[in-house]
């Protein structure tokens, strides 16, 4: 891999399709998601979600210390070099998909430092993260706030945000996504405006005790999840999959879930590279589908050496074969980008699948 702190090349492949253009054509993908809210998760199910204990059919899970051949593991070594290799194996095949290796050029660009950020107690960076595949390119705008009182490289918590970087702080100098974001609101036309603006800064404060991490001598990171790989179902056209479109896509190809997980490791490549940062002290955070994402990145990246993840849900710590609330079925009809296509296999099936979250967890 090679690490530069700047580069200039040609236009990446998220500046190349017009803000204009990328709006008005996922339109009609935003309202059928909405619809789907609105309608209701059973609408998609071949079974409806059971939220009645009594109901939960009697399930069996694996046991994560048993190797698939039947053999008990019976050391840390035999799960560290046997067991463990074989359970990210069946969850790479079937529920996430097999992601790239890391790729051998990434640029970090400085776009600026400020020492005397929130009031003095914390230095601004933002960085521009660059993933090259040959002369096609992915730009991630990376938010990190560093506590002034430390002297020593911080420990880091490092996630990803929902609405761009601008959302969470009033800080006015965050740079505003321009990648698409989820929005409901209208224009004058009566089209789906998917452009944030001035007026979302701050608006995910709330859920992002900044000051709070900085005081106690901790590191906050954050990107844009949406800048790695946008949330809608685009046929993996955008964000990082389109970096390896040269690719066909096979069943057990990355979803988004995966992605997103794997632009978390490139992250992971810039806390190594700014000694600034802990690199050895990583928290990966996430709420709900960016739990379930930073799950995974905790799982296949072993320098998160910490994963804090909040109502993951279905696909993240919940067990799929206890069959309560919402179930393979229902996921993957909703959000069919998030999984590899194997694991379509198991809607309403999820008594055949070879693992459950538990294993997730374990790994």
């Amino acid at each position: 891999m090679t690490l530069t702190s700047c580069r200039a090349r040609e236009t990446c492949l998220n500046c190349a399709v017009t803000p204009s253009k990328w709006y008005v054509s996922h339109t009609l993908r935003t309202l059928a998601l909405v619809g789907y809210l609105f309608v209701g998760e059973q609408t998609f199910a071949a079974e409806p979600a059971i939220y009645d204990e009594a109901q939960v059919p009697t399930y069996t899970l694996p046991d994560p210390l048993v190797m698939a051949d039947g053999r008990p593991v019976t050391s840390a070594g035999m799960w560290r070099d046997d067991r463990r290799p074989e359970v990210l194996r069946i969850f790479e095949e079937q529920v996430y998909g097999k992601s790239p290796p890391a790729p051998k050029e990434l640029a970090f660009n400085v776009i600026e430092v400020d020492s005397n950020a929130l009031g003095g107690i914390a230095t601004r960076k933002q960085i521009e993260l660059v993933i090259w595949q040959g002369s096609r390119a992915v730009r991630v705008n990376v938010l990190a706030y560093l506590p002034n009182a430390r002297q020593k490289p911080a420990p880091v918590f490092v996630g990803l945000n929902f609405g761009g970087n601008q959302t969470v702080h009033n800080d006015p100098a965050i740079l505003v996504t321009s990648a698409w974001v989820r929005s409901f609101k209208k224009d004058d036309s009566g089209v789906v405006d998917n452009r944030a603006t001035e007026a979302s800064r701050g608006a995910q404060a709330s859920r992002w005790p900044i000051e709070m991490i900085v005081k106690r001598g901790y590191a906050l990171v954050t990107a844009y999840y949406g800048e790695i790989d946008p949330d809608f179902d685009d046929g993996f056209a955008n964000g990082v999959h389109a970096l390896y479109a040269d690719q066909p896509r096979q069943a057990d190809s990355w979803g988004a879930i995966a992605a997103w997980a794997w632009g978390l490791s490139r992250i992971a490549d810039f806390l190594e590279f700014d000694r600034a940062f802990d690199a050895k002290r990583i928290a990966v955070i996430g709420h709900s589908r960016l739990g379930k994402a930073a799950l995974w990145a905790g799982a296949t990246d072993p320098r998160f050496a910490m994963v804090v993840s909040n109502n993951s849900g279905c696909g993240g710590a919940a067990l799929s074969k206890r069959r309560f609330g919402e179930s393979v079925a229902i996921i993957n009809k909703s959000f069919p980008h998030w999984f590899c296509q194997n694991f379509r296999a198991y809607d309403d099936h999820e008594d055949q699948l070879p693992v459950d979250q538990h294993e997730l967890l374990a790994l």
